[in-house]
């Protein structure tokens, strides 16, 4: 039998979409890390620069109306306005000089979490659309691996040109890779590319908008993924904030170490994305979740004693964890859900994962004043072996542990059902 990847790279629409994605996710590499330090450097607080990661998850709290945008036009087109936005946005990061405009700095991290979020449910219907059934999790898989691991080079470019020319030279690449991605998806013409039709029954609307949430909800293997996910990443925020102590208090090295920490946790998830479609084939959704959720734990535990050599390779275990139990996450609410809803059931997980995400971030700004950040490294690690317990006893309760829900089909590709990942 051939393999799941050369199969999906036999296909040159995915290699087309891969490529295009690849290159804009390697702009957003480079440059959030970088927005993080530059607070950080404006400001010299630990605080503010928590604030960044504040920002980029806020915007699932509109998850609703960007999830029903997504299912309302064509995903194509909508990431290619999308990505047009977004370079208009990052270029503004050029007007930036001095502490006077952080508001600047900030404003740019908010739209750019808003463009996120649309990025990726709509890359996620386009992706159900195109790929069958079977191949899901591996081209999940693909994406996640990619998207983590391009923190080996993305942080350490973004973090060269910032210290050699500053912000604007970040902005100015991460605007060309966004120019770069349109210009791909362009060519994708005749990509299967589903659009529901427009509601025109009155007093519809807050049922479509709430459509992708209540269909999680109702769900109890995915309220029980989605809900695990959500507490992993309420206590793994934490350590967005607690990181900069790590380095500062811990390591005795500038903040800018951090990219290197995230390059390594980014050579981890290179291993991490390219395994997890081995994994659910052979384990499921659920196993492999668990599997992803205890690694993350090893790894948080391994900085506690904070040593370099320690953090590196807890970067390495934490960067295999993220792409795994995210990956296989996306993957099940992919295979239970139908096409026309890929949208609002993507942005739905995004939005009840990050609520509990965006608490602990601003929490973590809060208590790392008071708090040693080994002790909250401690707590996250637990939190992570917790939810691995708690995501494999969900999997045995009930009949409808294996059921999956039957998703729209398209013209030309078997479907399936889904979510996402930033």
């Amino acid at each position: 039998m051939e393999a799941p990847v050369r199969r999906l790279m036999r296909d040159p629409r995915f290699v087309l979409l891969f490529a295009g994605q690849a290159i804009n996710m390697f702009g957003d590499r480079a440059l959030l890390v970088v927005l993080a330090i530059w607070v950080k450097e404006l400001t010299g607080s630990d605080a503010l620069a928590g604030v960044t990661f504040v920002l980029l998850s806020l915007p699932s709290l509109l998850a609703p109306l960007t999830g029903l945008l997504v299912d309302r036009f064509p995903r194509r087109l909508t990431l290619i306005v999308n990505d047009l936005a977004a370079t208009v946005l990052v270029l503004c990061l050029l007007l930036v000089r001095d502490a006077g405009d952080l508001w600047i700095v900030f404003a740019v991290t908010l739209g750019y979490g808003i463009s996120n979020q649309i990025f990726n449910a709509a890359r996620g219907g386009l992706v159900h659309s195109m790929v069958p059934k079977e191949l899901l999790g591996d081209a999940n898989g693909l994406f996640g691996s990619v998207g983590q691991g391009l923190r080996i080079i993305g942080p350490l470019l973004g973090t060269a040109i910032f210290v050699a020319v500053g912000l604007g030279g970040v902005a100015i690449l991460d605007a060309a890779t966004f120019v770069v991605s349109a210009i791909i998806l362009l060519m994708l013409r005749t990509t299967p590319d589903l659009v529901r039709a427009r509601e025109k029954a009155p007093g519809r609307l807050t049922g479509d908008l709430t459509a992708g949430v209540r269909h999680i909800l109702r769900d109890r293997e995915l309220r029980g993924a989605v809900l695990a996910v959500g507490l992993a990443l309420g206590a793994g925020g934490l350590l967005n904030t607690a990181m900069f102590a790590a380095v500062d208090e811990g390591l005795h090295r500038s903040t800018a170490f951090i990219g290197v920490v995230a390059s390594f946790q980014g050579a981890g998830s290179i291993a991490g994305g390219v395994a997890t479609g081995t994994l659910i084939r052979r384990y499921g959704e659920a196993r492999a979740a668990a599997i992803g959720f205890a690694f993350g734990a090893v790894g948080m535990a391994l900085v506690i004693p904070t040593s370099v050599v320690g953090m590196c390779v807890g970067a390495v275990l934490v960067g295999v964890s993220i792409p795994v139990f995210l990956v296989a996450t996306t993957t099940l609410v992919q295979r239970r859900t139908e096409g026309e809803l890929q949208g609002r059931a993507l942005t739905a997980m995004e939005a009840l994962i990050d609520i509990p995400f965006i608490a602990s971030l601003g929490l973590g700004s809060l208590i790392i004043q008071f708090v040693p950040f080994r002790f909250i490294y401690a707590f996250s690690a637990a939190a992570f072996m917790s939810v691995a317990v708690y995501v494999l006893i969900v999997r045995r309760r009930g009949p409808d542990a294996d059921a999956e829900v039957p998703a729209a089909t398209t013209p030309s590709q078997p479907a399936a059902s889904e979510p996402t990942a930033s």
